[in-house]
């Protein structure tokens, strides 16, 4: 196939949903903005590490970042769907530019005290629980709905990609503070100066996303409230209405739980079950987010209506056979192997999941159902990675990582039996 073949074959296959102008213009504009997101993420982690020493800091500020959207997110859901979503994606935007702004500003006149750090990201949670049900619900008015499945693909792959690039920019701007630190003034932190650098850069990202989102114009964004006093929890009443699209959201939840802690248990693993240091652990890392970007690919090349619940049941399946995998895995080579196919069955699981509550659900709704996706996401994440944790300390690495294949691997049969009921087998 020569190269203007290969060109038509990915315009028309995998990146079809780019064809309409306002998908491109949000999809461009989110690729920046996600990653000075990730960058900022990166050099916080970092930084508070940095001035406290204790290890328990990073951890504490996500369940800040993700605590508000399991609290507030059937709130912000509820405003999805009586407000224009467009509307409300600028506005939670634009303030997370004043946030990074703040922080950037905080930390270069050295007054953010660890309590005020952790403060500031419980407040950017806030702002997270209404613009993730917003950004979600709002895909679907992006593009036609025989695209969506496609588009929600290549959300995922720029998410992915930018959670990929971004750390790897923060630590090349750490790199420079350091190389700069003869030149700067006497006592200077290169710490907290690569941290301004990268606030800095992502209080700039947030124009892009705000540019792009003012050049978009989608039916029914007059700017108007819409009508009705719909209650934020018709969500819930949805999901127990319609029990399929509801299991769905708890096997989601279940998976989560069991399927994401990988990335917490990698350390020890890398280290009691391999003996090897902090490069391994960064390569296996790398892994998992190279098994992410095949899997978004996928979705967006093969991603189908018709698929759809067969892409779930391998999407469990692969998560459940890369835990165990890893589990049994005594080289690199080994747990690389099981680290992608794990990363991949996730992101292929999630991706597909996603879409198909948004093509299921009325858009009347939407925005309370997506809420409820975005609080499953959020919850699992604290939750699984503090259980894995103290599981770990007690029982050690092998018997926790098969016992996350086990919990993965049983929701995989539940699908597994779904999907043949609903073809008759």
């Amino acid at each position: 196939m020569d190269r203007s073949r290969l060109f038509a074959t990915l315009r028309d296959t995998t990146f079809r949903s780019l064809r309409h102008r306002n998908y491109r213009r949000y999809f461009f504009g989110q690729i920046v903005s996600f990653v000075g997101s990730w960058m900022q993420s990166a050099a916080l982690m970092w930084l508070m590490y940095d001035r406290t020493g204790d290890p328990r800091w990073p951890s504490w500020l996500l369940v800040a970042q993700v605590g508000p959207t399991v609290l507030l997110g059937n709130w912000g859901g509820g405003l999805a769907d009586r407000y224009p979503k467009r509307k409300l994606i600028l506005i939670t935007q634009s303030a997370f530019l004043v946030h990074a702004c703040v922080l950037t500003l905080l930390i270069a006149c050295n007054l953010a005290v660890p309590g005020l750090l952790l403060a500031l990201m419980v407040v950017s949670g806030m702002i997270q629980a209404v613009d993730l049900p917003s950004r979600l619900a709002f895909v679907p008015d992006l593009v036609p709905k025989e695209d969506l499945i496609n588009a929600v693909g290549l959300n995922s792959l720029l998410f992915n990609s930018a959670r990929a690039i971004g750390p790897a920019l923060a630590g090349l701007v750490f790199l420079l503070a350091n190389m700069m630190l003869p030149e700067l003034p006497p006592g200077t932190n290169p710490v907290t100066v690569g941290a301004v650098a990268c606030f800095a850069l992502n209080s700039v990202s947030f124009v892009a996303v705000l540019f792009a989102l003012q050049g978009i114009h989608v039916p029914g964004d007059s700017g108007k409230k819409k009508q009705g006093t719909a209650s934020a929890w018709d969500g819930v009443r949805y999901l127990r209405a319609n029990r399929a699209f509801g299991g769905l959201v708890l096997l989601t939840l279940v998976i989560c739980i069991f399927g994401w802690p990988l990335i917490t248990i990698l350390p020890a693993f890398t280290r009691l079950r391999l003996g090897h240091n902090e490069q391994t652990y960064s390569l296996l890392v790398s892994t998992v987010g190279a098994g992410a970007l095949f899997a978004a690919l996928t979705t967006a090349t093969f991603g189908t209506t018709a698929r759809r619940w067969k892409f779930l049941v391998i999407g469990a399946a692969s998560t459940a056979i890369g835990l165990f995998w890893v589990s049994q895995a005594d080289t690199v080579i080994l747990a690389a192997m099981g680290c992608g196919i794990a990363g991949f069955g996730l992101i292929l699981y999630l991706s597909t999941g996603q879409s198909t509550l948004q093509l299921a659900v009325p858009d009347a709704r939407r925005g309370r159902v997506m809420a409820l996706w975005a609080m499953t996401l959020s919850a699992s994440a604290p939750l699984g990675h503090l259980l894995a944790g103290q599981a770990v300390t007690a029982f050690g690495v092998e018997p926790v990582l098969l016992a996350m294949a086990s919990g993965v691997g049983t929701c995989a049969l539940v699908l597994a039996t779904i999907f043949l009921w609903r073809r008759g087998v």
